[in-house]
């Protein structure tokens, strides 16, 4: 069974025009069954300072290829949604301040000019998907938002729908962890711990809610993930503890609050956390970005086996 054979690969065998430039390194890699990592963007454009931003990016990328595997950055760049942009690709981005926020629902816009855009989990789960490449890494995924209006990310949606797994650090520590996993049941997406019986923290160790299910290894967690394939599900989110000295006690996390809706409310919450803890929230978050990647290489190399 060839993994990366699923979601809309098949369209680019029948020589369908897909609106999305695949880098020929990516090409390659994914042809010749080589390990391939799909990167979001948004965290260089929305989610860290510029420097950091470029620093997380640096270490994400030679995580993967220290793991054998192909790391691929989606984003949009000058007007066009491309999978596999470069590390000189990646400064320039950090520094547009013009930059959007790219999810599903605002791509098509977002390419009708010249623009530049990070992208969420959502909208890397779709590049990875119409690339061919069922690995993704990040480092937290959106969810459900606390409060009694129905705020959820569209990053549950493409889970819900695409057969690609998100190797991540849990839901954001702003978000309704609890709401998050009972959503996710509903659209069918396992969450799996990752040598843990609990929910990671994203920022925190733990948010200590407990998963249907725990791997140890890379090859136990590559063939679940081929039997939840086989059975005709979707996504699926793999979520990584940050342990140790980088991960802040899940008490610091908590957001004061404020009057945001829609895109603009997570890098609201994320800056307000970073006002108020520093350089530490920004070590914890590449210290996880880069974790994730690691994880998320080894298991590209798994699944390219297969």
């Amino acid at each position: 069974m060839r993994l990366y054979q699923f979601g809309y690969t098949r369209a680019a065998r029948q020589n369908i025009a897909v609106p999305i430039d695949i880098s020929s390194a990516v090409r390659r890699a994914v042809a010749g069954h080589t390990g391939v990592v799909a990167l979001e963007s948004a965290v260089i454009t929305h989610g860290l300072p510029a420097d950091a931003a470029v620093e997380a990016v640096n270490r994400q990328w030679a995580a993967c290829l220290q793991a054998g595997a192909v790391p691929a950055v989606v984003a949009v760049f000058e007007g066009r949604f491309r999978v596999g942009i470069s590390l000189d690709d990646c400064k320039v981005l950090s520094r547009r301040e013009d930059a959007v926020k790219v999810s599903p629902w605002n791509l098509a816009s977002s390419l009708s000019r010249p623009g530049f855009g990070g992208t969420t989990v959502a909208a890397t789960i779709l590049a990875a998907t119409l690339a061919g490449i069922p690995v993704v890494s990040t480092g937290g995924i959106g969810g459900v938002h606390p409060g009694d209006l129905a705020d959820v990310s569209t990053d549950l949606t493409e889970l819900g729908r695409n057969r690609v797994v998100v190797v991540c650090a849990g839901p954001k520590s702003t978000l309704d962890r609890e709401a998050t996993l009972e959503h996710l049941e509903t659209l069918g997406v396992p969450v799996i711990g990752w040598r843990s019986d609990r929910l990671a923290g994203f920022l925190a160790e733990s948010a200590d809610l407990p998963l249907p299910a725990r791997v140890e290894s890379v090859g136990d967690l590559a063939r679940l993930l081929g039997s939840h394939w086989e059975l005709g599900g979707h996504g699926v989110v793999v979520s990584q503890p940050l342990m140790g000295e980088a991960a802040i006690p899940s008490e610091l996390l908590t957001d004061g609050g404020g009057v945001e809706r829609g895109p603009a409310r997570t890098p609201a919450e994320l800056r307000r956390l970073q006002q108020r803890l520093g350089p530490r929230m920004v070590e914890a978050n590449i210290a996880l970005l880069e974790q994730n990647a690691g994880l998320a290489a080894r298991l590209a190399v798994e699944l390219a086996k297969e």
